[in-house]
């Protein structure tokens, strides 16, 4: 399959706004491709080489870029074209004249060896590889290839949006389901989609749990008042602390430990002792749980000493310097069985028998309740202690592990909730506005949404703009990537429309003191004074729902 063919429909769907006709454009795109690069294509239209776990990074700055581009067209001086234009493709483009000649598996395995060239002199050989590519380039293929490499591709293509549309070019409607699943336990979506062109959407049914790839995770829900869960969970329950740490996803293989984030992230390295811990437990397993930083006595430490953790360099001095502790949770998979589809009790079960009592690993602390009275009692000596708060589980034969969904086998119940809408939302950031005064130079405010997962769009729901210090607008600005159309995922009024738009991708934690209805936000509603809290280390899917707006205000 040509990369010119590739190029051609990233710039169709650039200029769509439409999430149908987005759809539409990828469904025919698949149809019309090759069967053996449609894996290949799933990734690149993501802008990725490999699945968003993969520890896989081209390592390619801006700067080795435009040095690709002097070497490849034998000119100088590109940076300052750079500076006009504002976009590095658009710069390719201009210098980009051959006829289109390069294929999908020709680009894919070069920036495979380019992201593999390491140690001494390997700059020069990414440099190389990369000039080799963009000799051979068509102007539009030009202009796409550097956006790749860089992470620009910018396109408002989700996971979801692929999903329907490999779902309208090899099967129907009604596989939509079955694929949605599929990735909720194998998060790949290249493998998914190589699955459904050559063998069909029973092969996909078949895909199942695999030690080393990360399950999407369960998420909570949220209720009013905690004489609710007799309605939503019946008694008796499990009531345990919610920890205001790291979500980690331990996956272990033999001698291989694998750690995960709440983004899926491979994050293996900053927790040696993690590793070093699970090792010694027998069999193969995934487990969750929450890291915690802790002190010399077990006590837990507050988040932003838990931050401190997450970092490429130095760190095994961090880890003497703030040790951490994995609060665990549950058990998802036990030697050579799938455990997701049993009852939480069972899977409890399972993880206190794997677990060896240790200062690293540790059970989640908890208690089991038989009334909402004593569900608030352990509350509120969590709270006291300094706790975030608690999440009560289902105790019933049909509370399975729901991956990748928000249901309500969990319930979380947090200080906030009880003070009434003194509350805080995941949003998703969608566009920012330029500062004045003392912000000029930099964002002054950000456009927030909440995730509609029935229609996959995000609709915008304040205008945050309190709450920075200065070093976070700062980090906004070079955070978010911005994108010269809206995103196709993204639903917004003109009398909100940003000075920037971003990509879909960044979730922040906003505290709130009162909902209003709205004529402006495409929820419907208006969070008020809203104030930035920090960065959540969440996918734009897990951000607070419309559907949990609406029951807050009902």
């Amino acid at each position: 399959m040509k990369f010119a063919q590739f190029a051609a429909i990233c710039e169709k769907l650039e200029r769509t706004s439409s999430y149908i006709e987005m759809k539409k454009t990828l469904a025919q795109f698949f149809k019309n491709a090759d069967k053996k690069d449609v894996k290949r294509a799933a990734y690149l239209l993501l802008g990725t080489i490999e699945p968003s776990y993969s520890d896989i990074n081209l390592g390619i700055a801006e700067n080795m870029a435009l040095r690709s581009l002097e070497n490849a067209f034998d000119v100088k001086n590109i940076k300052a074209a750079s500076r006009k234009t504002g976009d590095i493709g658009e710069t390719a483009e201009q210098y980009a004249h051959s006829k289109p000649s390069l294929t999908i598996p020709e680009v894919f395995d070069t920036l495979h060896k380019i992201a593999a060239a390491s140690g001494q002199g390997s700059q020069d050989k990414k440099v190389n590889l990369l000039s080799s590519l963009f000799k051979k380039c068509s102007a539009i293929e030009a202009r796409y290839l550097a956006r790749l490499c860089l992470g620009q591709l910018r396109l408002g293509v989700g996971d979801k949006t692929i999903l329907e549309a490999l779902a309208d070019a090899f099967a129907d409607k009604s596989a939509k389901k079955d694929l949605e699943h599929a990735f909720t336990i194998r998060p790949d979506i290249g493998t998914i989609a190589q699955t459904l062109a050559d063998k069909g959407i029973n092969a996909v049914r078949r895909i199942g749990v695999q030690v080393g790839t990360p399950i999407q995770m369960m998420l909570c829900q949220r209720i009013e008042n905690l004489e609710e869960l007799k309605q939503r969970t019946g008694f008796p329950v499990a009531v345990e602390t919610k920890y205001d740490g790291e979500r980690i996803q331990a996956h272990k293989k033999g001698k291989i430990i694998t750690l995960f984030s709440r983004r899926l992230e491979n994050i293996t390295k900053q927790f040696p002792e993690i590793t070093e811990a699970l090792l010694k437990l027998t069999g193969d397993f995934i487990v969750e749980g929450e890291a915690v930083a802790v002190d010399a006595n077990g006590g837990i430490l507050p988040f932003q000493t838990m931050m401190q953790r997450r970092r490429k360099h130095n760190v095994e001095e961090y880890s003497k310097k703030i040790p951490v502790a994995l609060k665990l949770f549950d058990c998802l998979y036990f030697n050579s069985k799938t455990l997701m589809s049993k009852s939480y009790p069972e899977r409890y079960t399972a993880l206190a028998k794997l677990l060896k009592k240790g200062k690293t690993l540790q059970l989640a602390d908890r208690t089991l309740c038989s009334n909402s009275s004593c569900a608030d009692e352990f509350f509120q000596n969590i709270v006291v202690g300094g706790g975030e708060g608690i999440v009560i589980k289902s105790l019933k034969a049909d509370s399975s592990y729901q991956a990748g969904v928000r249901g309500w086998h969990w319930i979380k119940w947090k200080p906030e909730y009880v003070k009434g809408m003194r509350d805080t939302f995941d949003l998703v950031v969608v566009g920012a506005y330029f500062g004045r005064g003392r912000r000029a130079g930099k964002y002054g405010a950000l456009l927030c949404a909440a995730y509609d997962d029935k229609n996959d769009k995000f609709e915008t729901f304040c205008k945050l703009g309190t709450g920075f210090k200065d070093t976070d607008l700062a980090h906004f600005f070079k955070l978010l990537k911005r994108t010269d159309t809206k995103p196709a995922l993204v639903n917004c009024s003109t009398a909100m429309e940003p000075d920037v738009w971003v990509v879909p991708e960044i979730v922040v934690e906003v505290a709130g003191a009162e909902i209003t209805k709205s004529p402006t936000h495409t929820t419907g509603y208006a969070l008020r004074f809203p104030r930035f809290l920090r960065i959540r280390e969440k996918k734009p899917e897990q951000a607070t729902s419309v559907k949990e707006i609406k029951k807050m205000i009902n």
